[in-house]
């Protein structure tokens, strides 16, 4: 079952309205599993770093997925990110900075093999 917390923070970072992450639900459900899979069996990812990866993940799959229709804008508090280049951009930033906190060692190769 999805975590609350990784679908607000989805939407957070999607800028989508509560529908439309509803529709995305499973790219949640898909990137924290696929977190959970690449960290350690023993490792203590306290505070929520593993829920931002999480919807960072997901974030970053919808920006890839979404890059075919045209004419989509992203805006997110007083961040506008108009082109998919600077969407692209944006939503690899988030998810290699979620990434990082998680720590070292992590198996991060994982990203494009559920899309195969």
């Amino acid at each position: 079952m999805i975590n609350d917390r990784v679908l607000a923070l989805f939407a957070t970072l999607s800028g989508l309205s509560e529908d439309e992450v509803m529709e995305s639900r499973y790219l949640c459900d898909m990137s924290m599993a696929d977190i959970a899979r690449m960290l350690p069996e023993n490792a203590d990812c306290c505070g929520g770093k593993k829920e931002y990866a999480a919807a960072a993940l997901a974030y970053y799959r919808y920006v890839l997925w979404s890059m075919t229709e045209a004419g989509t804008d992203v805006k997110v508090g007083d961040i506008s990110v108009r082109s998919d280049r600077e969407r692209l951009e944006y939503a690899e930033r988030i998810w290699n900075e979620a990434l990082s906190q998680l720590g070292e060692g992590l198996d991060d190769t994982f990203v494009f093999r559920c899309f195969s």
